[in-house]
């Protein structure tokens, strides 16, 4: 199984374990594929809140051998029907679209993945541009269902909202202190920047390449920015998505330049909603009305698929507010 694929459905992993409801619908063959081969046991115990040491290879091994002739048919199917779709929506130039086909494909078009042509019926649902609405609209028509995309949204937010949960555990810290010294600042800067990448790095995000390592934030900004992952302030934001903000200075002047940055924790009615540290010298919730004056814009990191190695790392530390 291809890297991205296996990142895809890590974040799948993630959010089904993490959600007794949704955790209910899923075949147990699934979640065995998800949790033996592609999930690190570092992340189950994570999730678990569980203190004790497991042989990965061994865990591995025992769940295979533990699966009966049936399921490790089912299993295979899976993992191949995943690298068909995968390949499938590479070669339309679709390939950060992977999530959203396997949580089609896991939870909804069970029933018609044996049929053949399944893979390129699906692949061919997805356009460039379109949302989900007229995503789950294509998939409906092509297959003659009737997906919900109330609930195709919330799965797809369980997967992508693992930054904002961890953001969500701090609220409350003063100071700051455990972001920018595990930065490696030996005493405190402004610090929105280093709480981002530390939730980053809580979730394993720096090191897979999906959100750099950054403690200013114009640094941060332009990372995003040069790899066409930006959207303008006026844009209406994912949960998930890095909010930066370009502030009135004392004369009421704006610079152009981000001075604040975030995490969008959601959007209602709308207004977006943050959680961002150093407001206040705090880990604070705070909501602004979409394309509120002083959001500069937003990142929008590649959860999908991850980055690439090496590519986490900004330039030396610059300090940000």
């Amino acid at each position: 199984m291809s890297a991205a694929l296996g990142a895809a459905l890590k974040k799948i992993a993630v959010a089904l374990l993490s959600d007794p409801k949704t955790l209910k619908k899923v075949l147990s063959v699934v979640l065995t594929l998800l949790v033996a081969i592609i999930m690190p046991i570092a992340a189950v115990i994570a999730i678990f809140s569980t203190d004790f040491e497991i042989d990965v290879s061994e865990f591995q091994r025992l769940a295979i051998q533990n699966l009966t002739p049936e399921q490790q048919a089912d299993l295979q199917f899976i993992e191949d029907t995943g690298n068909e779709i995968q390949a499938a929506l590479t070669a339309r130039g679709q390939e950060k679209r992977l999530k959203e086909a396997l949580v089609l494909f896991l939870f909804a078009l069970g029933d018609f993945a044996h049929e053949p042509g399944f893979v390129e019926k699906l692949a061919g649902c997805f356009v460039e541009g379109q949302t989900h609405a007229e995503l789950i609209a294509a998939v409906n028509n092509a297959f003659g269902t009737d997906i919900s995309l109330e609930d195709f949204e919330k799965i797809m937010s369980f997967v992508n909202r693992q930054i904002v949960d961890v953001a969500r555990s701090q609220l409350g810290n003063v100071g700051g202190e455990p972001y920018w010294s595990w930065y490696g600042f030996p005493s405190r800067v402004e610090w929105c920047a280093c709480f981002v990448s530390w939730c980053a790095d809580q979730c394993g995000y720096i090191d897979s390449g999906i959100i750099p390592r950054f403690s200013g934030c114009e640094q941060g900004a332009g990372w995003f920015k040069a790899r066409n992952l930006w959207q303008d302030g006026s844009a209406t934001p994912a949960s998930g998505a890095i909010i930066f903000f370009d502030w009135l200075d004392e004369n009421g002047i704006q610079d152009g330049s981000p001075d604040h940055v975030g995490i969008v924790e959601k959007v209602e009615n709308g207004r977006v909603y943050t959680i961002e540290g150093n407001s206040g010298d705090a880990c604070q919730q705070n909501s602004y009305p979409i394309g509120y004056f002083e959001i500069y814009g937003y990142g929008t990191p590649k959860y999908e698929i991850g980055g690439t190695e090496n590519d986490s790392e900004s330039s030396s530390p610059v300090e940000g507010a």
